[in-house]
Order: structure tokens, then C-alpha cells, then sequence
């Protein structure tokens, strides 16, 4: 047996025991619900007690005791979400290839590709959250924010492509704008370099990964 083969195996069997569709199904659910009150209300508080706003602040100063006196707030909510972001990843990966044994190499190369980027996206959200602007050790919290945005937007990327590529529960406009709504902002926000767009490509990634989780849980 190749150890291609063995992998695909153990990956399966894992699987099955722990990343079980209702599981994370909840998960997304819950990711959605208390990411997004968690960062509305770090937000409100911010702007109450220092004026933040958004397109005079970076994401990163809600976890700044300087802008905010609930720095936290955002600190747990990028935990949460990076935490639970994780075991998507590797529903995500089960289900736009559920045998890897029986596909073709280009499907196997482009579903590790948005596992890869997932996962790393994932990971470093959480380090967003625990080496925050306050903690921001040999500048650790812009390279875990580089990593996360980044790695959130190639995984949008090539699931995008993927999902215009071949036949999948995900409607063909929504792969569209996976593969180049977060990646254009991306772009714009290395040119322009302005906090609000900081902002905005955070709602494009949003944008995606919300829609992604309905067309994916969906019922048909």
C-alpha cells in the first residue's frame, strides 16, 4: 500500500469519528452567530469610548487597550472563529473529494491547495487572537494577520475554482466570487493600504465563507 494511500485512509477514518456534518454544520452556525456579536460589540465599544471607526482604524485596534477598554472581546472572537474554522477546513476538503483515491490529480492538487490555505488561515486567526496588538511578541500579530488573511483568501481561491470547475452543491456564481472577490480586495488593500480597506476585505471573506456554509448544509 503507498503511503498516499495509507494517509488518504487515516484522514478518512478521522472523518468519520470526529468531523461529522451535523457537528459542523452547528459549528458554523454558532462560529457565525457569536463571531460576528462579539466583533459588532467590540466595535460599539470601541467607538463609544475612544471614537474608533472604520476607516480610521485597523481591525487589529479592537484588541488594543489603547482604542478600546474591552481589547478581549475581539481577542476571544478570533480565537473562536479560528478554532472553529478549523475542523471546516477539513469537512471543506471531504466534501469536494470525498475519495481521493478515485479522482483525477488536478481535482486531488486544488482541493489540498484550499485544505492548505484553510487551515493555515484558520491557525493563524487563532494566533491573531493570542498575540494580539498588546501582545504582539517579535511582531507576531502582523505576520498571524498576514497569514490569516492571506491564507483565508487562497483557500477562496482555489474552493472557487474548484467549485466552477466541477459539479458541487455550490452554485457557480458563488465559486466566482470565491475565487476573485477576497483575492481583489486583497489586492486592493496591499495598494491602497488603508485601514478601511482592511475592513472591507474582511466582509469580502465573510461574504464567502457565510454563503459557502448555507449552499454546503443546505437541504436539496
Amino acid at each position: 500500500m503507498s503511503l498516499r494511500k495509507s494517509i488518504n485512509q487515516l484522514r478518512a477514518k478521522v472523518f468519520e469519528r470526529v468531523i461529522r456534518e451535523k457537528v459542523i454544520k452547528c459549528t458554523m452556525y454558532a462560529l457565525v452567530g457569536i463571531y460576528l456579536s462579539l466583533l459588532i460589540i467590540g466595535h460599539i465599544v470601541a467607538s463609544i469610548a475612544t471614537g474608533y471607526t472604520l476607516w480610521d482604524n485597523w481591525i487589529s485596534d479592537l484588541g488594543g487597550i489603547k482604542y478600546t477598554p474591552a481589547p478581549y472581546l475581539y481577542d476571544i472572537a478570533c480565537i473562536f472563529a479560528g478554532s472553529l474554522t478549523l475542523p471546516f477546513a477539513f469537512y471543506l476538503e471531504h466534501f469536494l473529494s470525498p475519495d481521493l483515491n478515485k479522482t483525477t490529480r488536478m481535482r486531488i492538487r486544488i482541493v489540498e491547495s484550499a485544505f492548505i490555505f484553510g487551515f493555515v488561515g484558520s491557525l493563524s486567526y487563532i494566533g491573531v487572537g493570542i498575540f494580539s496588538e498588546d501582545r504582539s511578541y517579535y511582531g507576531l500579530h502582523g505576520l498571524m494577520s498576514e497569514l490569516a488573511f492571506g491564507g483565508f483568501t487562497l483557500s477562496a481561491l482555489f474552493t472557487g475554482w474548484f467549485a466552477m470547475l466541477y459539479e458541487t452543491k455550490i452554485p457557480k456564481i458563488l465559486g466566482f466570487y470565491g475565487a476573485f472577490g477576497p483575492l481583489t480586495f486583497l489586492i486592493l488593500f496591499i495598494v491602497i493600504g488603508n485601514p478601511l480597506f482592511e475592513w472591507l476585505l474582511l466582509f469580502a471573506i465573510l461574504l464567502w465563507i457565510i454563503p459557502l456554509s448555507i449552499s454546503i448544509f443546505h437541504e436539496r
